[in-house]
């Protein structure tokens, strides 16, 4: 596994990668022990260089590869069908529970939503409620504001 610290205009990230891809995008410093390969150094650097551009307004997607091998079952039906969500869209969570085949779970899709290790790439972001306003996030409110107005989705 390889591990950075990146500052960003919502705060601090951790980008983690194993030999995989990126499994993980979080708010803050994570401490995690890691002991980088070539093929995670690679996939680290991927990531890193995609997410600056994302942040500097030069990149609307990603491509890279994400390690999805702890996705399982409804919570992974959710993270998979988030990464549906395009740039400049947002969703509520009832539409969303809606793509993964059970319309009233939204609350479940919020929970499932909670857990997701790719903040960002993975955009969570980009679910709000149906009842207006931003909702919650794992990097506070602020930042989701910031991701969702940088996208063009709040006026």
């Amino acid at each position: 596994m390889a591990k950075a610290l990146i500052d960003t205009p919502i705060g601090a990230l951790t980008v983690i990668a194993n030999d995989v891809g990126v499994c993980r995008v979080w708010f803050g410093d994570l401490d995690a022990n890691v002991s980088g390969t070539e093929a995670a150094d690679a996939h680290l650097a991927v990531a890193l260089t995609q997410l600056r551009e994302y942040f500097d307004g030069e990149r609307t997607s990603f491509d890279m590869t994400i390690d999805r091998s702890g996705r399982a079952g409804f919570r992974g039906k959710v993270l998979d069908a988030l990464e549906t969500v395009s740039f400049g869209q947002t969703i509520t969570y009832g539409d969303l529970a809606a793509r993964v085949g059970r319309p009233k779970a939204a609350r479940a899709v919020g929970s499932a939503m909670a857990t997701n290790p790719i903040a960002i790439i993975v955009p969570c972001h980009r679910v709000l409620p149906s009842g207006g306003g931003i909702g919650q996030f794992g990097g506070g409110v602020p930042a989701k504001e910031w991701l969702v107005r940088r996208e063009g989705s709040l006026d």
